[in-house]
């Protein structure tokens, strides 16, 4: 039997002619876009979402933008911040990218 798994929808608009790529990305290499203060409970649920995952990546993952060596969050700070708090070196991302 299959677990039952809930999933956040999250906004991404993707513009015609682009794709969406998702990769890993070290947390040494993540910046938050919006460092508005973040209320403790919507921390706590991705904290608590990410500790029963384990070693899985949630879906929808967090999405943004490369800014040179840098991938900035635009959504899923929550999950970014929880990731760090859990210790884990990667977090699974999105972003849009031209089609080539």
């Amino acid at each position: 039997m299959s677990p039952i798994v809930h999933a956040e929808d999250r906004s991404l608009s993707v513009p015609p002619g682009q794709r969406v790529v998702t990769g890993y990305v070290h947390v040494d290499d993540l910046m938050l876009g919006c460092r508005a203060r973040m209320a403790v409970g919507d921390v706590d649920r991705a904290y608590q979402r990410r500790l029963q995952l384990g070693d899985h990546q949630p879906w929808p993952c967090p999405r943004g933008e490369w800014r040179g060596d840098r991938f900035v969050v635009l959504d899923g700070r929550h999950d970014v911040v929880a990731a760090t708090m859990l210790g884990q070196e990667h977090v699974l991302v999105a972003w849009p990218e031209p089609v080539t």
